[in-house]
């Protein structure tokens, strides 16, 4: 197994209310991750395009994506995992370059949840979680990250303070 890297970089702005559509807040991240290694669109294998579905209004981005990001005729997929899309399209793309099927491979993370209202925007987080089980006494994403936190602090004697470092180094 050869060795592998992660050889760029990029990020948008985060913003509320972003004004451009989905694929340009995508493609600033992405601009920047090829100017920062040093390659173009061309030099890349295949592209991985990840976000939790439903909170735009574009059903099935990878190939609208690839397209517009100069990607094509590489393959491309859609990966969905929730709050961990992006990390799962990065596991999944050191598989790919790992194994040699590819020797670079894209992974686009993205969200824009302004295309929607705020209480579709809630409706979609209360489904992200067991629709059986959970969603029905109001349990999302948020409140699941607040548990495991306050697990954590339980757990390991963890403060806000050092949560919050975590918000500062992601920004």
């Amino acid at each position: 197994m050869g060795k592998v890297a992660i050889i760029g970089v990029g990020q948008s702005a985060f913003v509320r209310g972003y004004a451009g559509s989905i694929r340009e807040l995508a493609f600033e991240g992405f601009k920047d991750a090829i100017r920062d290694a040093g390659i173009t669109a061309k030099d890349i294998g295949a592209s991985i395009i990840c976000s939790a579905p439903e909170y735009d209004k574009q059903r099935s981005p990878a190939g609208v994506f690839a397209e517009y990001f100069g990607l094509v005729p590489q393959p491309t997929c859609y990966l969905e995992s929730l709050c961990s899309s992006s990390s799962m399209g990065l596991r999944i793309a050191y598989s790919l370059v790992a194994s040699g099927l590819h020797d670079s491979v894209a992974v686009i993370g993205f969200q824009k949840m302004s295309e929607i209202s705020s209480a579709e925007s809630q409706e979609r987080m209360g489904r992200g979680a067991d629709i059986q089980w959970e969603s029905p006494f109001g349990t999302m994403m948020p409140a699941y990250y607040a548990m495991y936190a306050r697990a954590h602090m339980a757990k390991y004697g963890t403060k806000p303070e050092d949560l919050a470092l975590i918000r500062v180094k992601s920004s």
